[in-house]
C-alpha cells in the first residue's frame, strides 16, 4: 500500500510539472507579447508627437525622451533632402519596438530672382550691387556705378533700364544712359549703350555692340559682328508677374500666429527669448545684445525694429526650413514698419537653405522697410510698399513694390531661395509620405 502511494505521488508530481513548465512558458510568451505590443504603441505614440508639432508649428528637438507610466519612448528627428525623417524607440519591461515616419514639406515659394520688384521699379546708387538677377515690373534706374552681376528685365510695354552696369543679359523696351551689358540685349529702343554680346532692337544709336546686331534703324553706333537689317524679329516684352505670395497665405500665417496666442509690446535691450507662435498686438524692438528665438511664426500688428547688434533668429528646430515675421494689418499705410540698423541681424535656424523673412504689409507704396549700417537678414518682403537699403547692408532676397538701393548695400542671392520651404501655411507644411514598423 505505501508502495502504490508513494508511486501515486511521483506519478502525479511528474505530471504536474510536466504541465506547469509549457504553462509558464506560455505565460512567458504572453507576457512578452504584451510587453512588446506596449512598446509598439508607445513608438506610436512618439511618433505621434513629434509629427503634430512639427505640423503646428512647434519646436521639436533632434532627439527627445518622453515618459509615459515609467515607460520610455525616445524620437530621432533629422533633416532630409525632401523634409524629415522621424525614428521613435519604445521601451517596456525591456521590450524594444522601433517605428519610422518621413514627411514631405510642402511645395514652398518659389524665390527665382535675387530682387522681383513690383511697378514702384527699382532705382539703385552709389556702387550698390545685386549679385543674381532681377526682375522688375516697373523701371530699373541706376547711377554712380550701380550693379546687377546677373541678367536685368524690365517687363511691360514701357519698362526702361537707364545707367546699369549689367554683367549679364538685358531686356526692356528701352536702354539709355551710359548703360553697359555684359551678355546679350534685346530691346525695342537702344541707346548710348555698350553690349558685350548680340543686340536685338528696333532702333540702335551712339552704342558699341560687340556681337552680331539686329535692327531696322542705326544712329552712331559701331557693330563688331553681323548686321542683319532690318530686323526680323519683332520685340516682344517680357510678361508683368504677380510677386510671390498671395493675400491669402498672408492671411494663414496671421491665423497659425493668433492661434498660439496673444501678447502685448515685446520691447528688450538685452537677454535671450523664445516667441511664438504669437500675435503681438503692438511692436517688436530688439536693442543691443538682446536675442529672439523664434519658435514659431510671429505676427506683429504694429512695427519692428532691430539695431545695434541684437539678432532675430529661427530656433534650430526648424532644420532646413524657413519661417516667417510679419508686421502691420490689412489695409493700413501706418502700421507694418521694419527697420534693422547698425549691425542687427536676422538669421535662419543655422540649417542650410533656412530663412527668416520679415514682411511687411504696410500698404499705399510707402516706406515699408528699411535697413542700413551693416545690418543683415535674409528675405524682405514689401508686397505693397517701398524697401530702403543703405549703407553695406547685406541680404539674400528682396521683393518689394519699389525698391532703392544704396552706398555700397549688397543683395546675394543663393540657390536655395528658388524653392524656400516654409514650415506652415499654404504651401507649406508636412505631408506623410510612409509609416512603418523598422523592428
Amino acid at each position: 500500500m505505501m508502495v502504490a502511494t508513494i508511486l501515486f505521488l511521483v506519478v502525479s508530481v511528474t505530471i504536474i510539472f510536466g504541465l506547469i513548465g509549457p504553462i509558464l512558458k506560455q505565460q512567458r510568451i504572453i507576457s512578452q507579447m504584451l510587453l512588446s505590443r506596449q512598446s509598439y504603441f508607445l513608438a506610436e505614440a512618439g511618433i505621434e508627437d513629434v509629427v503634430y508639432r512639427l505640423k503646428t508649428g512647434q519646436p521639436v528637438s533632434a532627439t527627445e525622451v518622453l515618459n509615459l507610466s515609467g515607460s520610455t519612448v525616445t524620437t530621432i528627428t533629422a533633416d532630409t533632402d525632401e523634409g524629415k525623417q522621424i525614428v521613435a524607440i519604445g521601451e517596456v519591461g525591456g521590450a524594444v519596438r522601433k517605428v519610422e515616419t518621413d514627411l514631405l514639406l510642402g511645395v514652398g515659394i518659389a524665390f527665382h530672382y535675387g530682387v522681383q520688384v513690383g511697378q514702384g521699379g527699382l532705382e539703385m546708387s552709389n556702387s550698390a550691387r545685386i549679385i543674381g538677377n532681377v526682375y522688375s515690373d516697373g523701371n530699373i534706374i541706376g547711377t554712380n556705378s550701380a550693379r546687377i552681376q546677373g541678367t536685368a528685365i524690365a517687363s511691360g510695354p514701357t519698362g526702361v533700364i537707364d545707367g546699369m552696369d549689367i554683367d549679364g543679359d538685358a531686356w526692356s523696351r528701352t536702354i539709355r544712359g551710359n548703360s553697359t551689358v555684359g551678355g546679350n540685349a534685346t530691346h525695342a529702343v537702344l541707346q548710348n549703350t555698350t553690349v558685350t554680346g548680340n543686340v536685338v532692337a528696333d532702333s540702335i544709336s551712339n552704342c558699341t555692340i560687340g556681337g552680331t546686331a539686329k535692327y531696322d534703324t542705326k544712329s552712331n553706333c559701331i557693330v563688331n559682328g553681323a548686321a542683319t537689317v532690318p530686323n526680323p524679329d519683332a520685340f516682344v516684352p517680357a510678361d508683368v508677374l504677380s510677386l510671390p505670395i498671395s493675400d491669402a497665405q498672408i492671411d494663414a500665417w496671421e491665423a497659425e500666429a493668433e492661434a498660439g496666442g496673444v501678447v502685448g509690446d515685446q520691447i528688450y535691450a538685452s537677454g535671450t527669448r523664445s516667441l511664438g507662435p504669437k500675435k503681438i498686438n503692438g511692436d517688436l524692438i530688439l536693442s543691443n545684445t538682446a536675442i529672439l528665438v523664434v519658435t514659431g511664426t510671429l505676427w506683429v500688428t504694429g512695427d519692428i525694429k532691430l539695431s545695434n547688434s541684437a539678432i532675430l533668429k529661427l530656433d534650430p528646430s526648424y532644420g532646413n526650413s524657413s519661417g516667417v515675421v510679419m508686421a502691420g494689418v490689412d489695409e493700413s499705410a501706418t502700421a507694418g514698419y521694419i527697420e534693422l540698423s547698425n549691425s542687427a541681424q536676422a538669421l535662419g535656424s543655422g540649417s542650410a537653405n533656412s530663412y527668416v523673412m520679415l514682411l511687411s504689409q504696410k500698404e499705399m507704396g510707402s516706406n515699408a522697410i528699411k535697413t542700413s549700417n551693416n545690418s543683415a537678414t535674409a528675405i524682405l518682403y514689401a508686397g505693397e510698399g517701398e524697401i530702403e537699403i543703405n549703407n553695406s547692408a547685406a541680404l539674400k532676397e528682396v521683393i518689394a513694390y519699389k525698391l532703392e538701393i544704396n552706398n555700397f548695400a549688397t543683395v546675394t542671392y543663393e540657390s536655395g531661395l528658388a524653392n524656400s520651404h516654409f514650415s506652415s501655411g499654404p504651401g507649406g507644411g508636412y505631408e506623410i509620405l510612409n509609416w512603418k514598423e523598422i523592428e
